[in-house]
C-alpha cells in the first residue's frame, strides 16, 4: 500500500485491484479478504471519491519484459556499434577494392602499351634483319660473279700463256737447233740453256696446276 497525490492536492492512500484469473479462486479471494479485512479494521478503506482505483492494471508479464528490455539494453547498443564498426569495415574494404580494381585497370592499359610498342619495335627490327639479309646476300652473289669471273679469266689467260710459252720454247728450239748446226761450238752451251728453259718451265707450270708435255729436249751428257 502506498499514497498519491490527486487531482486536489490531497494525498490519499493508493490501492491496486489485482485482476481474478480463474472464477473458482474468486470466491476464495473474497472470503480471504474479508476475514483479513475483519481482523485488521485499518485494511479496510471505504470506497469513495476520495480513493481512486485503477479500472486498468497492468498487463500480465509486465514487470518481467520490462526487466528483459532493460538487461538487453546493452547487448543492442554493442550490437549496434558491432554493426556500425562492420559497415565501416565493409565501406573501407570497397574503397580498397575499387583501388586495387583502378591500378589493375591502370597496369593493364600499361601492359597493352608496352606490347603495342614491343610489337612495333620488333616489326621494324624485323624488317631490317630482311633488308640486311638481303643487301648481304646479293653481296654475297656480287662477290661471287666476281670470283667467277675472275677465275674465268685466269683460265682463259692462262691457256694463252701456255700457248704463247709454247710457241716460243718451239722457236727457241728451232732457232737453236739452227745455230747449233752452222756453228759446232755453240751447240754444248745451247743445249745446257734450253734443258735449263724446259726444267724452269715445267716447274712453273707444276706451281700452278697446269698440265703441259715438255719440250723435245734432251739433257746433255756434261750437264751438272
Amino acid at each position: 500500500m502506498g499514497f498519491m497525490q490527486n487531482e486536489d492536492g490531497e494525498w490519499v492512500k493508493k490501492s491496486v485491484v489485482t485482476p481474478q484469473k480463474d472464477s473458482e479462486r474468486g470466491s476464495g479471494s473474497e472470503e480471504q479478504s474479508e476475514d483479513m479485512d475483519e481482523d485488521d479494521p485499518t485494511a479496510r478503506t471505504p470506497m469513495g471519491e476520495s480513493t481512486p482505483l485503477f479500472a486498468t492494471p497492468p498487463p500480465f508479464g509486465y514487470s518481467s519484459q520490462r526487466a528483459a528490455g532493460t538487461s538487453h539494453a546493452p547487448r543492442l547498443h554493442s550490437l549496434e556499434a558491432s554493426m556500425a564498426a562492420i559497415k565501416e569495415e565493409q565501406k573501407r574494404l570497397g574503397q580498397t577494392l575499387n583501388t586495387m580494381v583502378t591500378r589493375m585497370e591502370t597496369g593493364f592499359d600499361d601492359i597493352k602499351q608496352l606490347l603495342t610498342a614491343h610489337t612495333e619495335r620488333f616489326g621494324t627490327l624485323d624488317k631490317d634483319m630482311r633488308t640486311l639479309e638481303h643487301q648481304v646476300n646479293d653481296s654475297i652473289h656480287v662477290a661471287s660473279n666476281v670470283i667467277q669471273d675472275t677465275v674465268n679469266e685466269f683460265k682463259a689467260t692462262s691457256a694463252e700463256l701456255q700457248t704463247f710459252v709454247q710457241k716460243f720454247a718451239e722457236d727457241v728450239v728451232q732457232a737453236t737447233e739452227v745455230q747449233m748446226d752452222s756453228d759446232c761450238n755453240l751447240r754444248p752451251h745451247v743445249l745446257k740453256w734450253t734443258y735449263w728453259f724446259s726444267t724452269t718451265w715445267m716447274e712453273w707450270l707444276k706451281k700452278f696446276e697446269i698440265e703441259h708435255s715438255l719440250p723435245p729436249i734432251k739433257k746433255p751428257n756434261n750437264y751438272p
